[in-house]
């Protein structure tokens, strides 16, 4: 009676969420050889692939997230590039079973530990349990609002990519720092903090968000952005190695829109976007085929 019932349940579940099943075996097979496809030798943008993340942050609801899903189901999205979607956790499944596998899905946060008693928090094998590929870690709002320190995020990242995940990695400066010239000190001790922890780079994305351009229509010109991608891989180089300083994706979040997506993609060491209130619209799919 237990297998029959078991049986009849799986059947329902699998009914319910085709697409899960079918994401998870792609999450945890097909993304295998796309990584080992990736060149790490060369230091041409061309080598790495563009990648675009939308962080919905705290919004949505399950009819906008549907009508979302389904804008970006039907789009013509630039086949070369990687998009990533981060939504709420409690429509992580949702988000799952309406997109096509080809689109990540990424969790907003999880924590350092596979499980016990931390209240509130999400593991990053609860995150796989439910087709998630991806999670965000770093991002200024966990910095300044919850008070995430950078050593706590490097053990969240190093946790995350031992269960499996990808991470995209955030750092970024305040526009106190900014104004203070202090932009490569901050950022350097943001990423040296990763990489205390981190050992293999191949599922990091690195996201640089200069907090003074996120939500505040605010954006550094792609010259400015260019400026600091530039400084951070020649950190890497120096710091790591210049094989991960080739390889590694670093994408550019602060107000990125439709506008000025395609100046922004053109720079060398812009690897992508990591898009806040943009994700939300239609103009998201314009983002995603910047470099179109």
């Amino acid at each position: 009676m237990k297998s029959v019932v078991s049986q009849a349940f799986l059947g329902k579940f699998t009914a319910v969420f085709p697409k899960l099943f079918k994401c998870q075996w792609k999450t945890y097979e097909g993304q295998k050889k796309l990584f080992a496809n990736f060149n790490t030798d060369s230091n041409n943008m061309a080598s790495r692939q563009f990648c675009v993340g939308g962080n919905w942050k705290m919004n949505g609801d399950q009819k906008s997230i549907a009508e979302i899903c389904k804008v970006l189901s039907g789009a013509a999205l630039d086949p070369s590039t990687q998009v990533v979607i981060g939504c709420p956790a409690i429509y992580l499944m949702q988000v799952r079973n309406l997109l096509p596998c080809s689109i990540g899905v990424a969790g907003q946060n999880s924590y350092k530990v596979s499980k016990g008693a931390f209240t509130g928090e999400i593991s990053p094998a609860m995150l796989k349990d439910v087709g998630v590929e991806w999670v965000i870690l770093g991002h200024s709002e966990r910095r300044a609002i919850f008070n995430e320190s950078d050593e706590l995020i490097a053990e969240k990242a190093e946790h995350a990519l031992a269960e499996g995940l990808k991470v995209i990695a955030c750092i970024g400066e305040s526009l106190q720092e900014r104004e203070a010239g202090k932009t490569n000190d901050v950022v350097e001790r943001q990423m040296a903090a990763y990489a205390n922890k981190i050992k293999d780079w191949t599922n990091v994305v690195v996201a640089y968000e200069p907090v003074w351009a996120i939500g505040t229509g605010k954006t550094a010109t792609p010259d400015q952005a260019q400026e600091v991608h530039a400084h951070l891989r020649k950190w890497l180089a120096e710091k790591i190695s210049p094989q991960v300083s080739a390889s590694l994706r670093i994408q550019y979040g602060g107000s990125v829109t439709g506008a000025n997506a395609k100046e922004l993609a053109k720079k060398p060491d812009i690897d992508g976007f990591l898009v806040g209130g943009a994700s939300l619209k239609p103009e998201f799919v314009d983002i995603i085929n910047a470099r179109q």
